[in-house]
């Protein structure tokens, strides 16, 4: 093993904490651990301290970039040679010479059962990085291979679900979760300002819906109209301040035509998307990255591993249904700028320090149909869980949103405060209704509040169901109206036999006095 220079693992009490429930869990019998950590939240760095502990680690990426960076990582924290399993790299099997730490490719780990090759007969924990992503059956399959072998398997993702937050298949619901909203709030994530730009261009009720998706081709020919480039492009210039931009697409098409609207007007972009050759796409995010273009134009590219903490505007072009893809791509704009923070920084002063700095927000712009005929995702979707549980809630915050936006911290904080007095509304006027009762005049309704605990012992056992002594206990009826309930009532059921039984005890209780 070749020592290297390294950096020593210097982690945040959150990731500590991550890295301590994960150990606990593992001790408790846990074999399969999912965690979710926000983008932003430095999953490397407790990858790093997990691989420190563990005795032969095997970090496991869906994409070369993420491989590379968490290979760069490791190696620098951990101060050790990492193997790599990627295209003609193998993990070194030849024992004294193999590495204690391997990075592969979930690629290539898969090509040809490579993960069954000596180099991994010894791995003891497995790390999946975005273990949102690709779980098919031949991966489920290698993963159980190690579990059978006696391996932890730990899977990572700031989205550990689909859809509009259903349960993956393979993965178990997050044992340790942090939320996005939660980062910002305790001044480690810098926090959106949301816009709702209509489009007049842009109409959602000309594509047909088949079991919750949008017709794609027909979705495409609206997209790729004409008059909603011009839009998109209209507000993007007047709105971008000449700052880091990056707009999501939803068509390759969408992506061309955007291009050229912004060419029209002499605004040189930069532009990624899936099906680009690997070097004219890293040639065009490194000009993004320099600032030799201030916009960059995305189709399936810009969300997993791709970290730029100088984005200041993310621009929604295309509506978005996965929650998981929006939340995705909403990170790319929370990271607070380098050297901003530091590790033994209190809460409030990380706040002040990302208030202070050249980044305080970053501003999210959702274009949406004018119509509103379609619950297209929004900002305050992902961040804020309870407006998606509310119709109510959700209309409030879409209305606090408009062009001149607003932060989505303070727009939820209103929400709470909105539902809080709402909630003591409510209560005010159930306390009212309970005053105008007339019940009896020694009888306070208001010496009893129903939501509290009992001040008493309860009394427990049968109670009358009907009749003038309904709902009174059996032990406070007389004798012979319960004889009386007892020779009428024909039919036998566990009621009449309650009955019998407090009549026979009466009995008992008089023969002994």
């Amino acid at each position: 093993m070749n020592a290297l220079t390294h950096e020593p693992v210097v982690l945040r009490d959150y990731q500590q904490d991550t890295v301590r429930q994960i150990c606990l869990a593992a001790k408790g019998g846990a074999r399969r651990i999912t965690v979710a950590l926000p983008t932003g939240a430095g999953k490397t760095e407790v990858f790093a301290e997990l691989s420190r502990i563990a005795r032969f680690p095997l970090v496991v990426a869906p994409l070369l970039e993420l491989m590379r960076q968490a290979r760069d990582r490791l190696q620098l924290r951990l101060g050790e040679r990492c193997d790599i399993e990627q295209g003609e790299n193998f993990a070194e099997w030849v024992e004294g010479l193999r590495s204690r730490v391997i990075v592969g490719s979930r690629d290539s780990l898969l090509s040809g059962d490579r993960y069954k090759m000596a180099a991994y007969e010894r791995i003891t924990l497995v790390v999946v990085d975005e273990c949102h992503i690709g779980t098919t059956p031949a991966f489920e399959q290698m993963l159980a291979h190690f579990e059978a072998r006696g391996a932890t398997i730990v899977g990572f993702s700031a989205t550990p679900f689909k859809k509009k937050g259903k349960a993956l298949r393979y993965w178990p619901r997050p044992e340790i979760s942090f939320g996005m909203l939660d980062f910002i709030r305790e001044g480690w994530l810098v926090g959106p300002t949301c816009h709702l730009s209509e489009s007049k261009a842009f109409d959602l009720t000309l594509v047909d819906e088949v079991a919750g998706e949008w017709n794609q081709s027909q979705l495409a020919n609206v997209l790729t109209a004409e008059h909603f480039a011009q839009e998109i492009s209209s507000l993007v210039l007047q709105t971008h301040r000449q700052q880091p931009s990056v707009i999501y697409a939803g068509k390759l098409k969408q992506l061309h035509l955007l291009t050229d609207v912004f060419e029209r007007y002499g605004c040189r972009v930069a532009t990624v998307h899936s099906k680009q050759n690997p070097l004219v796409r890293k040639a065009n995010m490194d000009a993004f990255k320099a600032g030799d273009a201030k916009i960059i134009i995305n189709v399936g590219v810009l969300s997993c591993g791709w970290d730029h903490p100088e984005v200041r505007n993310i621009y929604f072009a295309s509506p978005q249904r996965s929650l998981s893809r929006y939340e995705q791509r909403l990170g790319r704009g929370t990271r607070p700028l380098p050297g901003v923070l530091h590790h033994d920084m209190t809460r409030d002063e990380r706040l002040a320090a990302i208030a202070s700095s050249d980044k305080p927000t970053f501003h999210v712009y959702d274009i949406t149909d004018s119509s509103r005929s379609h619950q297209i995702l929004n900002a305050l979707d992902v961040l804020d869980a309870k407006t998606r549980k509310s119709k109510a809630r959700r209309d409030r915050t879409a209305s606090a949103l408009g062009s001149d936006g607003v932060s989505a911290v303070d727009a939820i904080a209103a929400q709470d405060a909105h539902d809080l007095a709402e909630l003591e509304a409510k209560t005010a006027e159930l306390i009212e209704k309970r005053k105008r009762l007339i019940v009896g005049v020694t009888f306070d309704h208001t010496t009893r509040d129903l939501f509290a605990a009992p001040t008493g012992p309860k009394k427990r056992g049968w109670r009358m169901l009907y009749g003038k002594y309904q709902g009174i206990p059996l032990t406070d009826i007389p004798a012979d109206y319960l004889s009386w309930v007892l020779n009428s009532t024909k039919k036998d059921s566990a009621f009449k036999s309650a009955v019998r039984r407090e009549l026979v005890e009466r009995q008992k209780k008089e023969s002994k006095q």
